[in-house]
């Protein structure tokens, strides 16, 4: 999966399950109806699931759990059974975003589970108005309207435009759901789901908003967690504002990379200096002209969101520099090449599909949902000019939020247990590793592991020793 990173915003670009899912929600004796998982001849990873021996169902919950006598929503879930003969339990999982579907993503974690994926039931789950569990429809849009940046007047008064009109879709597609787009909701569901798979426990593993989730739940049922994992975490007691108005953690990220490029010069001739890097790209972000590439046409507005495309993990910096020097070449009216990661990332970002559309909907509607954005439109003009002082290249402006007008009623949710946790983070995320700190220190069972790089993200084969970390913790 690729990831947008953006200060602490992540913005999972991925192309979900098409189609929906026809299975039953329960069987005539209480139990869950098991069918196949692919929902047509286009739905590759159903496909993808079946051939690899799981099943898929539905398990009913309320729409609001604190009343749980009204609306229901079917939450999708898919399985991939344990070696009858090592079988711990359940292993629940969650991929990020929000807004990305997570049926299908035990696939991508059976690799790196080695075999300790046979002591546990995978359980894949598209989280409530995600892929096949109820989808949010907001109406067809481009990416790069609703996530922009507002280096002018200019540019933030055409994103308020499209993000006005979001919004009001929203509401206007979806009435009495917004509300109940929020953490602790779906958390509530992943308790569901353990009841109607019979399990006093389950065990869990999150990554980026997955990990939040795994943390909100593990305040609300600490009695019912085996095992879990929690990889990438923000500060879940902070506000979706104060997470995502930050770009610091790019700029650092941003000025890393360019020291590594500098040292490069020879090869990829984008200054000789961590800061004539630097003036490149501040010179690219602020023109007046849009850049093409191909058939995209990259305004001052989305420059930032396309040059941190490839910046969130260090692995990526040979990928970073050749993007950065084919958008100079562009913008000098050059002859260029573009990488396939490039021109896959303009298509999603600039190209309006159904599934991330549905993926906007459900992402915006749960990180607007939160109760600390600021409700009127010019503060966020303000704290943009605030913020580019600092953070000339990634200051972010989410707004849509600040047209949102359905909020979570639920009070702040302070976090303090003693469930047992293990808690992976990258030393050099652009995400604080602070976060994670803070959050070990609240929980006295936990265990805090770090690595020294440059990622978001660390349960992956590009981190061997936490891969091994991970495992022998599911497997003890």
């Amino acid at each position: 999966m690729r990831r947008l990173v953006v200060g602490s915003l992540l913005v999972a670009l991925v192309v979900p399950v098409g189609g929906a899912y026809a299975g039953a929600s329960r069987a005539e004796g209480g139990g869950l109806a098991w069918r196949q998982c692919q929902s047509g001849s286009d739905d590759q990873q159903g496909k993808a699931l079946d051939d690899a021996g799981a099943s898929c169902t539905t398990v009913r919950v309320p729409l609001d759990h604190l009343h749980p006598d009204g609306r229901t929503l079917d939450i999708a879930i898919s399985r991939i059974k344990a070696d009858p003969a090592k079988r711990r339990g359940i292993l629940l999982s969650n991929s990020g975003g929000p807004g990305a579907p997570g049926l299908a993503y035990p696939l991508d974690l059976q690799p790196l589970l080695g075999e300790v994926a046979s002591q546990y039931d995978l359980i894949g789950v598209d989280a409530r108005f995600m892929g096949r569990s109820a989808p949010l429809d907001c109406g067809p849009v481009q990416l790069a309207d609703l996530y922009r940046s507002s280096t002018t007047r200019r540019d933030f008064t055409t994103g308020s435009r499209y993000a006005a009109s979001f919004a009001a879709a929203c509401r206007a597609n979806n009435p009495g759901l917004l509300q109940h787009a929020n953490i602790r909701q779906a958390a509530r569901d992943l308790d569901a789901i353990r009841v109607a798979l019979g399990e006093d426990k389950l065990s869990y593993y999150g990554v980026s908003w997955g990990a939040d989730l795994g943390v909100v739940y593990s305040q609300l049922f600490s009695a019912k967690v085996d095992r879990m994992v929690v990889d990438s975490v923000t500060d879940v007691e902070g506000s979706e504002y104060q997470h995502l108005a930050t770009g610091l953690g790019a700029e650092a990220a941003f000025d890393e990379w360019a020291a590594w490029a500098a040292w490069r010069d020879d090869k990829y001739h984008l200054g000789r200096t961590g800061m004539q890097v630097r003036a490149n790209m501040t010179e690219l972000v602020y023109r007046r002209q849009p850049v093409k590439v191909g058939k995209y046409q990259i305004d001052s507005a989305a420059m930032p969101w396309v040059l941190q495309s490839a910046l969130g993990d260090e692995s990526d910096r040979d990928l970073m520099a050749r993007n950065v020097r084919t958008l100079l070449d562009a913008a000098a009216g050059k002859p260029i090449k573009p990488s396939k990661e490039l021109l896959g990332f303009l298509g999603q970002f600039f190209e309006i599909n159904p599934d991330l559309s549905r993926f906007a909907a459900a992402s915006l509607s749960y990180t607007c949902n939160d109760n600390g954005w600021p409700r009127r439109p010019a503060q966020y003009w303000r704290d943009a000019q605030r913020d580019h002082k600092t953070q000339p290249l990634f200051a972010v402006t989410i707004l849509p939020c600040a047209y949102w007008t359905d909020h979570t009623t639920e009070p702040d949710l302070v976090i303090g247990n003693n469930t047992p946790m293990l808690i992976v983070q990258a030393e050099r995320d652009s995400i604080p590793v602070a976060w994670a700190r803070k959050l070990h220190q609240k929980l006295p069972n936990s265990v805090l592991k770090t690595v020294d790089r440059r990622a978001h993200g660390v349960y992956d084969e590009r981190i061997p020793e936490m891969v091994a970390e991970v495992n022998r913790y599911l497997a003890g």
